[in-house]
């Protein structure tokens, strides 16, 4: 198996993100909630890799990230909201049997971007990304 590398995560985060946007334009708003909350998964990750913590769950990634960088004031207290926001939305479009609706889609699709973003900055201004 390969290492893991910072670049393979980011890349994995940008691609589920570009899966989302597809899926959406393809009117798939629930594949494209999925995406979406896989692509902060993998943007969550990538903090707890520069961070030397790991997570396998999204419950465990999500709880690491929220003690390493939230509690402690290093990034914005709205990420975590926009994060439990994405991920509860992936479990009703996966578990549920109701519609998942466009504008439920697209605030994950950017609150995705915003978070990669986020992510991609942090990592630049800390010189784990270049």
């Amino acid at each position: 198996m390969n290492a893991v590398t910072l670049t393979k995560i980011l890349l994995k985060a940008q691609d589920c993100l570009e899966s989302s946007q597809s899926s959406f334009k393809e009117n798939f708003f629930e594949a494209s909630v999925n995406r979406a909350d896989y692509s902060m998964f993998h943007s969550v990750q990538a903090f707890l890799f520069v961070s030397k913590s790991y997570a396998k769950t999204h419950g465990g990634a999500h709880s690491k990230f929220r003690e390493l960088f939230i509690k402690t004031g290093i990034l914005d207290k709205e990420l975590s909201v926009r994060l439990q926001r994405s991920f509860e939305k992936r479990q009703f479009s996966d578990y549920d049997y109701d519609e998942v609706l466009s504008e439920d889609a697209l605030e994950s699709i950017n609150d995705a971007r915003l978070f990669l973003s986020t992510t991609i900055l942090y990592l630049k201004e800390n010189n784990f990304l270049q």
